[in-house]
């Protein structure tokens, strides 16, 4: 498993799987005809073995029967409408969109598993959303510290730290 995958290298796993598996759905077709198309998009999809974890996906799964089945996720919200999917990827093409392929003996395929990519890209996703919601909290609370402060100095009379506070916090609020 790769940390990073290529976008050419992407282009070639979905390509060699529109060839190997027949797929009747037209519109699944278009969707991953698509994708091989758009290399900004691709830059940002990332081929997973297990997608429960992750913000926003698609589940493509091969049976052993002829049938494809497909279903896209955001959140707790799913369907299995394919141009759903190609609109919400394109009105947000800059995030990360977790793909999990499933087919008969996909563990042993060397192009699914040279575009698989290990759980780091999932656990940096979680990392960077984990710091920046940190953060918020943070300075949320720097600031309602500042905001007493700045009272309990009004409420006393300190005409010297209710000015060192206030300017602190307008410091602070000018950041944001």
């Amino acid at each position: 498993m790769e940390l990073s995958v290529s976008v050419q290298d992407k282009k070639n796993f979905l390509q060699w799987f529109m060839q190997t598996y027949r797929i009747e759905s037209h519109e699944m077709e278009w969707f991953l005809e698509e994708l091989i198309i758009d290399d900004r998009i691709l830059d940002y999809v990332h081929f997973v073995e297990r997608i429960e974890d992750c913000p926003k996906g698609i589940i493509m799964t091969k049976g052993q029967s002829e049938t494809f089945t497909f279903t896209f996720f955001k959140g707790n919200v799913s369907t299995e409408d394919v141009y759903t999917a190609y609109h919400e990827i394109h009105l947000y093409q800059q995030e990360n969109l977790f793909i999990q392929v499933n087919f008969p003996e996909n563990e042993y395929h060397a192009f699914y598993q040279a575009v698989l990519e290990a759980d780091e890209a999932f656990q940096q996703y979680a990392k960077d959303t984990t710091e920046e919601l940190l953060e918020g909290i943070l300075l949320d609370a720097k600031i309602n510290d500042l905001k007493a402060k700045v009272n309990h100095a009004l409420e006393v009379g300190n005409k010297e730290a209710f000015m060192a506070y206030s300017r602190q916090l307008q410091s602070i609020q000018k950041m944001e």
